[in-house]
């Protein structure tokens, strides 16, 4: 009978694997947004009309090319930081299950938000915008008046392009989730290993993992899991042609060479879609598609706990009292 279910459940997922996110469609022709520079799977769509909302008011051209180095840096941050997680042995969006054969292009939209960013997991095409090609394409929002981007501070984009890393890995959602782990994941090119040098404690009990994890979005656990998951100085051994990579006024876009943990939240990812596609196969569910309410449902926590816990013991990571109280949580 076990030989059975897990053949049936090799099947549904074949199956399913197929069966990628479908692409939503858009009636807007996104008016103020006039312009559009590419490169490589990316599209800068932005404003050169200073009459509107969205334009970028720093108009600063250091190349002379007529492209304000504004979009350009957006763009060289974007494909850095890509590059960068496939080196590592991140999927790409584009090449994941839930988006392969989809979404052909990440779109980053430069316009006046509230906050510093979005990301929408659903794909979509926008049939009256001309110069969206009537390509389906993962939309990014990112602010277009961000303080001295990106200076030796904001990694914006690369935040925003990994929670697509996160929402084609898996279902799951949760703002302790995709916020903490994205935290982590701005040290790529960002200065400094991890935060708060990993010194903040795993949770010993129930409380503490709802107080300190649960409840906060920007929480410590992933730095530290990092750290104890690595014994190495965490060194990147990344090409010579990413670690120089430079901005457009010639300042590096990898502050460091150091990321701990990386192989670490890789097999956690992997995990975690393990335990999304389970819960998929338990309640009928296509893969790629939970309703909102199911990805933030609270009652995911134990599985998503559990997926970290597994990777955990993958890494010898059961030595400590610290790790072995951490792993009886449930």
């Amino acid at each position: 009978m076990k030989y059975i279910l897990n053949a049936l459940m090799l099947l549904f997922v074949s199956n399913q694997i197929q069966a990628a996110v479908t692409c939503g469609t858009s009636s807007s022709t996104l008016p103020n947004l006039n312009n559009v520079y590419k490169s490589g799977e990316f599209r800068i769509f932005y404003s050169s009309n200073s009459s509107n909302v969205d334009y970028i008011p720093d108009q600063t051209d250091a190349n002379n090319n007529n492209i304000p180095d504004y979009v350009e840096n957006v763009a060289i941050q974007a494909v850095a930081t890509t590059e960068a997680l496939t080196s590592l042995g991140f999927i790409h969006p584009l090449n994941s299950e839930r988006y392969a054969g989809s979404a052909k292009f990440i779109d980053i939209h430069l316009t006046a938000l509230n906050g510093n960013g979005i990301a929408y997991e659903n794909p979509s095409i926008f049939f009256n915008k001309p110069t969206k090609e009537g390509k389906c394409a993962l939309n990014i929002y990112i602010r277009n008046n961000i303080e001295s981007f990106p200076g030796n501070y904001w990694t914006t984009v690369t935040h925003e392009i990994f929670h697509l890393y996160q929402y084609g890995y898996n279902q799951f959602k949760g703002s302790w989730y995709l916020e903490g782990m994205t935290n982590w994941a701005e040290r790529v090119l960002r200065l400094g290993a991890q935060g708060g040098d990993g010194l903040t404690p795993l949770p010993n009990n129930q409380d503490s993992l709802t107080t300190n994890v649960y409840n906060i979005a920007y929480n410590q656990l992933w730095h530290r899991l990092a750290v104890l998951s690595d014994n190495t100085n965490g060194q990147l051994s990344l090409s010579p042609n990413l670690v120089n990579r430079t901005y457009i006024d010639g300042s590096k876009v990898f502050k460091d060479d150091k990321l701990k943990g990386y192989l670490y939240i890789k097999k956690t990812l992997e995990n975690l879609k393990i335990k999304s596609d389970q819960i998929s196969i338990q309640n009928g569910w296509n893969p790629h598609n939970w309703d909102e309410n199911d990805q933030t449902n609270p009652a995911n926590r134990p599985y998503m706990l559990k997926a970290i816990q597994d990777s955990m013991l993958q890494f010898g990571m059961n030595q400590t009292v610290e790790e072995q109280k951490f792993l009886h949580l449930q």
